[in-house]
């Protein structure tokens, strides 16, 4: 089960396809971002209305944000959005103390141990070359994130793997008092050297990246 969780957590692990046509996110569970607008003139209840209908942006040039990043903002706050939008930046510039301030620090401890690297710098560089060499099969540039699903405490454990990852907090930080916990699926918009193109990193891998959302001791952690 640990191999589950460094899966959805660890970007290295993702696999790269060779499709360049956007494909759509499905979901049992949870909330998947919804394919269809509401018809004009049908009005429905802001909380009836299915995941993605309320859509809000950050932009990197306007808000401060590293990524530009699109969230459902009746299930995420902005701050926990701009928050993913840290983590994928600190992968993406593989910036050490960006990931220090984003991940959870026994569990980003955990990772390096894990992975064999000999600290945070050591492990993102690694990470970011091993995605380059492998997957987008050149020098990349992460320049627009979309959150297309999201599970929270109201869904099924055994699909979100909450109690997995909560056993993993506390075996390193026994004193950690956990409050809130989401998990997104994301796609991840970026560019090649030398390429106009705009390439989607879900078409590729096939599904979306997953990340957890960790509200513990009233901080927000990416994991």
């Amino acid at each position: 089960m640990k191999k589950f969780i460094i899966l959805l957590c660890a970007m290295s692990l993702i696999c790269v396809s060779c499709s360049d046509e956007k494909s759509g996110t499905s979901s049992t569970e949870g909330k998947a971002l919804v394919s269809d607008t509401i018809s004009e003139g049908i009005n429905v209840a802001e909380n009836e209305m299915p995941f993605g209908a309320t859509m809000t942006d950050l932009f990197s040039d306007r808000d401060g944000v590293p990524i530009s990043i699109s969230y459902e903002n009746r299930f995420m706050t902005e701050d926990e959005a701009r928050k993913v939008s840290d983590y994928i930046s600190a992968i993406n510039s593989c910036d050490a103390e960006l990931m220090k301030n984003t991940c959870y620090p026994s569990y980003l401890d955990y990772l390096v141990t894990e992975y064999e690297n000999t600290d945070v710098q050591n492990y993102l560089d690694t990470r970011h070359s091993n995605i380059k060499s492998s997957y987008t099969g050149g020098e990349f540039d992460f320049n627009y994130i979309l959150i297309n699903s999201l599970m929270d405490e109201n869904d099924n454990n055994s699909d979100t793997g909450f109690s997995i990852l909560d056993a993993k907090i506390h075996e390193n930080s026994p004193d950690a008092e956990i409050t809130s916990r989401k998990i997104v699926g994301i796609d991840i918009l970026y560019t090649l050297d030398e390429d106009n193109g705009s390439y989607s990193l879900t078409t590729r891998t096939g599904s979306d990246m997953m990340l957890y959302i960790y509200t513990i001791d009233g901080q927000i952690y990416i994991l």
